[in-house]
């Protein structure tokens, strides 16, 4: 799961908002657990049906057709807590630029106030396999977003390369 936190000076915090801690998990779907510890967590449901809530979900047509996962923590700003997540190309009805079941990473925006309502996403992916590593391994065509840290003002993204090796990008 991704929590949600906010960046104070150096650190990284886990943010209460609205007296809960918040956090995005799941796969194929993502959706979201409240907690008041960091230990208990509650899953956000339908009062009606009790199902769980989808607060992202994949797109037909779109690099991220088969599933998306929560990246590394959300991020809290007051314009909105950015969440990266990844996701995978379905074999139909996806994005015909991405060889089928390519796993890439894009970013998400959700209401600083209301941590499940999505106000934007990104249209399309910012890190995807295109190095020989990243195409080529245990399993083929594969950028999986899992570790973000913050280091000598610049942010150092780590993820997996063909489920084979880990890679890390940073920031200018």
């Amino acid at each position: 799961g991704a929590i949600v936190v906010e960046q104070k000076n150096e650190k990284l915090i886990a943010k209460k908002i609205n007296g809960k801690y918040w956090m995005y998990f799941g796969d194929t779907d993502l959706f979201m657990a409240s907690s008041v510890d960091l230990i208990h967590w509650e899953p956000l449901e339908n009062e009606e049906s009790k199902k769980m809530v989808s607060v992202l979900t994949p797109r037909a047509g779109y690099f991220d057709s088969r599933l998306v996962e929560p990246g590394p923590f959300a991020l809290y700003t007051s314009k909105g807590i950015a969440l990266i997540y990844n996701s995978s190309n379905a074999a139909n009805n996806n994005d015909q630029n991405l060889p089928k079941y390519t796993y890439a990473a894009s970013q998400a925006l959700f209401d600083p106030t209301m941590p499940y309502k999505l106000i934007d996403r990104k249209a399309t992916y910012f890190i995807h396999p295109d190095k020989p590593y990243e195409i080529t391994g245990e399993v083929n065509n594969v950028c999986f977003v899992e570790g973000l840290v913050h280091f000598k003002k610049q942010w150092f993204l780590y993820y997996g390369t063909a489920d084979s090796k880990i890679g890390v990008a940073i920031s200018k």
